[in-house]
Formats: C-alpha cells, sequence, structure tokens
C-alpha cells in the first residue's frame, strides 16, 4: 500500500492546521482529513471555511472532490447548541448536492482545541480511479432520530 501524509502549517486567516493521509487501494485512494477548524464569527461561517479548504485539498492534491467525501464528523461546543447544528447544517447543504451527500457524525464536545471556535471537523473520503454514477437507495427514517432541538431538556 503507497501512504502519504500531508501536513500543513498555520496560515494565520485560513484553517490553523490539518494533516491528511492518503492511502492507494486497488481502485481508489481513500483520504482521512484530520481535525480542521476554520476562522470565522459563526458556527455556519467556520464550517463554510472548513469545506471550502477540504474541497481545494481534495481538488489540488487527491484529484478528489467533495462528493468524494464518504463521512464527516463535527465536534460542536455544546454550549453552542442546538443553534451550531442548524448553521453547520445549512453550511453543509451549500457545500454538497444530493445524491453525492457523505453520512455525518455530530459530537457535543465542552470545548473545541483550536482557539475560540465553534467546531472541528474531520472528513474521510473515497477517491475511485474510473468515476462511476452514484447509486441511491432510498431508506426509511432511524427508529429514534432527534436532531438536538428534538431532545429532552
Amino acid at each position: 500500500m503507497e501512504k502519504t501524509v500531508f501536513r500543513r502549517e498555520d496560515r494565520g486567516d485560513d484553517a490553523v492546521a490539518a494533516t491528511a493521509v492518503r492511502t492507494r487501494h486497488g481502485d481508489h485512494d481513500r483520504v482521512q482529513l484530520d481535525g480542521v477548524v476554520g476562522p470565522g464569527d459563526t458556527p455556519r461561517e467556520q464550517a463554510d471555511r472548513v469545506l471550502s479548504f477540504a474541497d481545494r485539498f481534495l481538488r489540488e492534491y487527491c484529484d478528489g472532490r467533495l462528493a468524494d467525501v464518504t463521512m464527516i464528523r463535527h465536534y460542536v461546543r455544546e454550549d453552542l447548541l442546538p443553534e451550531a447544528e442548524t448553521e453547520i447544517g445549512a453550511a453543509c447543504r451549500s457545500h454538497f448536492d444530493p445524491p453525492e451527500l457523505p453520512t455525518t457524525v455530530m459530537v457535543g464536545v465542552s470545548d473545541v482545541v483550536g482557539g475560540d471556535r465553534a467546531v472541528k471537523i474531520e472528513m474521510e473520503a473515497t477517491i475511485p480511479h474510473d468515476r462511476a454514477e452514484t447509486t441511491v437507495v432510498e431508506l426509511p427514517p432511524s427508529p429514534g432520530y432527534v436532531t438536538s432541538e428534538d431532545q429532552p431538556d
């Protein structure tokens, strides 16, 4: 297995830091982008900057695109929920078009390492060597699925 490690230095007004690893497999590359925080005054602005950075990174260094992202993990400051959940969801919807939607996990945390940030985002992508069309299978809602707004106090 061929492995490439990417390291990024602090660039001030851009995403603070990121480490990514790309592994090459027979018919695809797998890319894991470590926790990235972005500048901005709101959770939506921060998520938007991280997603823009990830899009640029995947295109420029991995011959990929955001549509290749299969999983996103959002670590969100608990004191900003549920409003941050809505804002981050809006940022994601502005970057991902159906049917190219990743699975997501949002975890409430007491603090986000990286300064005065609302969200830290990790991503995994599978970049095919030969592109094929995406197949969509409609599933019923998961039992007991709720958003932060639906949680009992």
